[in-house]
C-alpha cells in the first residue's frame, strides 16, 4: 500500500462528498424558490374610479414595453362560439393623452385584433380570475405593432357601456409583471444552474478519488535503505577481536613464578626477555 496515495484519494473523495451535499442543498433551495415564485398578478393591478384610469408610459431599458391590459369584470365564456369572449365588444374603450387629445388609434392596437379574443388553453388557466382582456395599451416591445407612445406621458383611460355609461375596469400592468418573474426566475435559476455544477464537480472528484484511492492499495510503498544495516555490521564483529586480545593475554601474566620473600630487584628474571626467547626457538620434535 502506497500511504501517501491512499490519504491523496481519501481527501478527494471526502471532499467530493461535501460538494455532492453542498450541491444537492442549493439544488433543492432553487427548486423551492422557482416553486414558491409569487406570480399573482394582483399587487400590478390598477383599479379604475368612475370608470377611468391612468397610467405612465416608460421604457427604462429602450427595448420597448410590454402592453397595458385593460381587463374588463366579463365571465370567460364563449357561448356563441364566435370566436369573442361573450358581450366583450359591447364596450368602447378611449385613450386620451395629457393634453385630452383622443389618440386611440395611435397607442392601441387594430380593434379586435387580439382583445376578446377566447382562447381554449387559456379558459383552462387563466391568469386573471373573472376578468377578460379588452383592449390593449402602449404595446412597444412587439415590433409588429405600431403604437406611437411617449416616454414618460401619462395617458388617460376610459370605458364606456351600450348606454354610454362609465363602466369600471382594471388596469394590468403587464411589462412590470414580467420584469418581476424573470428577475425571480434568473436568482432561483442561476442557484439551480450552481448547484447542479457543484454536484457536477463532487462526482467526477469522486471517480478521480476512487481511481487514486485504489492506485494507491495496489502500489507497494517506499523500501528501507539497505545500507543502515551494512553500516553496523562492522561494529558488532570487531566487539569480538578486542575480547580475544584481552584473552590471550591473560595466561602470559599467569605464569609469572612467584617472588621468593628474599629477592631483590637485581635478581628478578626478566619475564619478557624470556618469553620473547622462548617463541623465537624453533619447535623440538
Amino acid at each position: 500500500m502506497h500511504k501517501g496515495m491512499t490519504i491523496a484519494g481519501s481527501v478527494i473523495l471526502g471532499l467530493s462528498l461535501l460538494f455532492m451535499i453542498g450541491g444537492g442543498v442549493l439544488t433543492g433551495s432553487a427548486g423551492e424558490d422557482l416553486e414558491n415564485i409569487d406570480d399573482n398578478p394582483s399587487p400590478y393591478y390598477t383599479l379604475s374610479e368612475n370608470g377611468s384610469a391612468t397610467l405612465t408610459y416608460y421604457d427604462e431599458d429602450g427595448q420597448g414595453s410590454t402592453a397595458f391590459e385593460v381587463l374588463l369584470t366579463l365571465d370567460y365564456v364563449d357561448s356563441d362560439e364566435d370566436g369573442f369572449v361573450d358581450n366583450c365588444r359591447n364596450y368602447t374603450i378611449s385613450v386620451t393623452d395629457e393634453d385630452g387629445v383622443d389618440v386611440t388609434e395611435n397607442v392601441t392596437e387594430i380593434a379586435f385584433s387580439k382583445q376578446c379574443r377566447y382562447d381554449e388553453w387559456y379558459a383552462e388557466d387563466q391568469m386573471h380570475e373573472g376578468l377578460t382582456v379588452a383592449a390593449f395599451v402602449c404595446e412597444t416591445y412587439d415590433k409588429s405593432v405600431s403604437n406611437d407612445c411617449t416616454l414618460y406621458s401619462n395617458y388617460t383611460i376610459s370605458v364606456l357601456d351600450e348606454n354610454n355609461a362609465s363602466v369600471e375596469f382594471t388596469l394590468f400592468d403587464n411589462d412590470a409583471y414580467l420584469i418581476m418573474l424573470i428577475e425571480e426566475g434568473v436568482v432561483a435559476g442561476g442557484t439551480l444552474v450552481g448547484g447542479l455544477g457543484i454536484i457536477s464537480v463532487g462526482c467526477c472528484g469522486i471517480f478521480i478519488g476512487l481511481i487514486i484511492l485504489i492506485i494507491g492499495l495496489a502500489m507497494s510503498g517506499p523500501q528501507s535503505h539497505p545500507q543502515m544495516m551494512g553500516g553496523q555490521m562492522p561494529m558488532v564483529g570487531a566487539m569480538p577481536a578486542n575480547q580475544g586480545t584481552v584473552l590471550t593475554q591473560t595466561p602470559v601474566q599467569s605464569i609469572q613464578p612467584p617472588l621468593s620473600s628474599g629477592a631483590t630487584d637485581s635478581s628478578v628474571p626478566d619475564m619478557a626477555a624470556a618469553y620473547a626467547e622462548q617463541f623465537s626457538q624453533p619447535p623440538t620434535e
